[in-house]
């Protein structure tokens, strides 16, 4: 049994991470053993993102304020993925670890402070990585503008050889 100090400190982390984290997703970890949770936790930890088992009543209150919501998902067992810069690569690290140990399931979570249900999450991790989504933005944005240098730069060749053979004729004829 936790003291209330140990929880007032939990509920003050949890409201910290509610308040920084880009995207927080709920998790039932019922049938995981401690060594699942462990591989779960060091896949997310050298990306950078977090994963804590948390009491329903302390995450209700820590995220009642952002998601109102999120008081129908927390039910059973619970447990938090968050992640204070990519909304993507967290939830394809959890949605790949449960498909190799066959034990976990979202429940919902909050995007940005709003609730998301886990339907959306699914949906989430089926993104590409914000890094390739970027690259995309700057590839499609950068090609008619390639396309464009190459057109002028054609021109400039083109005005270039006229004007060399113009030279050339008017060297002949003299």
């Amino acid at each position: 049994m936790k003291t209330r100090k140990e929880k007032e400190k939990m509920l003050n982390e949890l409201k910290d991470i509610a308040q920084r984290a880009s995207i927080i997703a709920l998790f039932d970890f019922k049938g995981m053993t401690v060594m699942e949770m462990n591989d779960l936790r060091k896949r997310m930890k050298e990306k950078g993102y977090g994963v804590k088992v948390v009491k329903n009543n302390l995450l209700r209150i820590s995220l009642e304020k952002q998601a109102p919501e999120i008081k129908d998902v927390l039910v059973g067992n619970t447990a938090i993925i968050f992640s204070f810069s990519d909304e993507v690569e967290p939830l394809k690290i959890f949605v790949e670890f449960v498909d190799e140990v066959n034990k976990g399931e979202l429940k919902g979570g909050v995007l940005h402070g709003k609730f998301i249900s886990k339907e959306e999450l699914k949906k989430l991790s089926n993104l590409p990585p914000v890094q390739e989504l970027r690259a995309k933005v700057v590839g499609g944005i950068s090609a008619p503008l390639y396309g464009l240098v190459w057109s002028l730069g054609g021109i400039l060749r083109g005005l270039v050889y006229v004007l060399n053979a113009l030279k050339e004729k008017k060297e002949k004829e003299v």
